[in-house]
């Protein structure tokens, strides 16, 4: 009885993700007069290319383990839904980079990074939601807070991104089966826009950002 309950209760799910209906918006191109993006004395960007795919290039001048930056357009307001997006690290050193969503303000906002350098281990994806002025990472060291998945050092690989209230599931590079579950996601962020998100990195490589927001 209790396997059939869960089937059941599977089929159901399925079946409601299935007749879910989606705004779509794409934000594959960036218009800077539209946008959020970082630029200051220890941060820049520029619009080029990364084995051989146009992409948006965050670059880090200065080394800073506290650093988290958003780049994002601040009209749309995403609760539930799909977030899609391609990214690379492009750079040495340290490697974190990733996607923020239901932002609020700089330092208000849902993040999950990936961390190429460390693929393969329970480090290589992490969650944690920034409600500082810093970016408190070692507030979210514990094993709930990440996953293991494998990732290219230096290539593109692709994210899939499912939220629904407070649970999220992380696709890597169409991989049926999510890399990440996290089902605790925090209550006092609701809803916000959506971007890309680079942390203590020489250069992060982002492109082909899809966000499908649940009506």
């Amino acid at each position: 009885m209790k396997k059939l309950l869960t089937m059941l209760a599977l089929a159901a799910a399925v079946t409601a993700h299935a007749q879910q209906k989606y705004e779509v918006q794409n934000l594959s191109v960036i218009n800077p007069k539209e946008w959020i993006i970082p630029k200051n004395d220890t941060l820049d960007y520029e619009f080029g290319t990364y084995e051989g795919q146009k992409a948006l290039l965050i670059k880090r001048k200065i080394d800073n383990y506290k650093a988290g930056s958003l780049a994002y357009w601040p009209k749309l307001n995403f609760k539930d839904g799909i977030i899609e997006f391609d990214l690379a690290f492009a750079g040495k050193g340290n490697g974190y980079i990733g996607l923020a969503f239901r932002i609020r303000d700089a330092h208000h906002y849902e993040t999950v990074y990936f961390r190429p350098l460390s693929s393969g281990t329970i480090n290589a994806i992490q969650y944690m939601p920034e409600k500082k002025a810093e970016f408190n990472w070692w507030d979210y060291e514990a094993d709930k807070y990440q996953a293991k998945a494998i990732l290219p050092r230096n290539g593109w690989f692709h994210v899939k991104v499912v939220v629904i209230g407070s649970k999220m599931e992380v696709y890597v590079d169409n991989n049926p089966k999510p890399a990440m579950v996290y089902t605790s996601l925090d209550p006092s962020l609701k809803t916000g826009a959506v971007g890309y998100w680079h942390g203590n990195s020489s250069l992060g490589a982002y492109r082909n950002l899809v966000v499908k927001t649940a009506k």
